[in-house]
């Protein structure tokens, strides 16, 4: 009997695209039984029903309880497989070999705990979302083994370096169960696949980055998310690396010319027309600010709890809001 393969999505009103989705799950390729396993917080547009239509297991909680760690740990506690694929409601997978990339990982080699795969963005993304997306790790085309294999050479690197190593993204993943079972995501409001890889790979497992497996996978966001997005992630990084992006008044200001023209030149790669030259300065320049300025407010908010909890609580609300 072939062995089972589990996806698991959590949702939340997915939309009209998510019947495309889970069609494009039932065309998988791979000498492996697929189960879809769906934790559906309160939604109000169909997508539940949807879901169980197409066969999935459907769980449902409020959405005032979920949580992106412990509803994932909920959904794998639901799936059978050996192994366990994590995504999104609104990630595509780009061919039916999405699946199966990662699984051969797994199955070929007992070393490895986890495999995420690359994200290429939508067909009718915008010029700074198609930059971005080229411009993260996960669109690299190299394949990537991350281990330790000097734990005291590990503890002396950067933390940029460290994060590297620790890189996981449940965008697009699939884990082996009796990993999860060692290690379950827990509570995390963010970033629980970062936390993770984190986890994992200090407790001597390699995790794989596998370009080969891709899903279509980008949104189109403004300069507040932006700038929110890059202060929860400095607070994630201080705290998982004690990285510290952008600690003090002078290293904005230095960092904000830096980065418009670092992203203005992602965007003349994407856009060359002369013409559009003044809107890409434009929007390289809002993007340098809203992230530069995420990243200082991500260093200097959380000093604010020890001098004013009522204060640091309240911007901290505003900030972390809709990440």
């Amino acid at each position: 009997m072939a062995e089972t393969v589990s996806v698991v999505i959590p949702t939340f009103n997915a939309g009209p695209g998510f019947e495309e989705l889970l069609r494009k799950l039932d065309t998988q390729e791979g000498d492996f039984e697929r189960e879809v396993v769906v934790v559906d917080s309160g939604s109000t547009d169909g997508t539940a029903e949807l879901a169980a239509r197409h066969g999935a297991i459907l769980h449902s909680v409020s959405k005032a309880s979920f949580d992106h760690g412990a509803t994932r740990d909920l959904g794998v506690s639901l799936s059978s497989g050996e192994y366990v694929a994590l995504t999104v409601q609104d990630a595509m997978p780009l061919d039916e070999r999405w699946l199966a990339a990662m699984v051969e990982n797994l199955q070929n080699d007992g070393r490895i705990a986890a495999v995420y795969g690359r994200h290429v963005p939508r067909p009718d993304a915008g010029v700074m979302t198609r930059a971005l997306v080229g411009n993260l790790a996960v669109a690299s085309l190299e394949r990537r083994e991350q281990e330790i294999r000097d734990t005291a050479q590990y503890l002396s690197l950067p933390p940029a370096h460290k994060r590297r190593i620790a890189a996981f993204d449940n965008v697009s993943s699939c884990l082996r169960r009796q990993v999860w079972e060692e290690f379950p995501f827990g509570e995390a409001d963010f970033a629980e696949d970062l936390r993770w890889g984190k986890k994992v790979v200090e407790a001597g497992y390699t995790i794989v980055y596998e370009p080969r497996s891709v899903v279509v996978h980008s949104h189109e966001r403004g300069a507040l998310y932006d700038l929110r997005r890059h202060y929860v992630d400095q607070l994630v990084l201080d705290e998982l690396f004690g990285a510290r992006l952008v600690p003090n008044l002078p290293r904005l200001i230095l960092g904000i010319p830096y980065a418009t023209r670092y992203v203005y030149s992602l965007l003349r790669r994407e856009e060359p027309a002369p013409e559009k030259r003044p809107k890409l300065l434009f929007d390289a320049a809002t993007y340098a600010l809203a992230s530069q300025l995420g990243a200082y407010l991500g260093c200097k908010v959380p000093s604010l709890s020890r001098l004013s909890p009522k204060l640091h609580a309240k911007l901290h609300r505003i900030l972390g809001k809709g990440v």
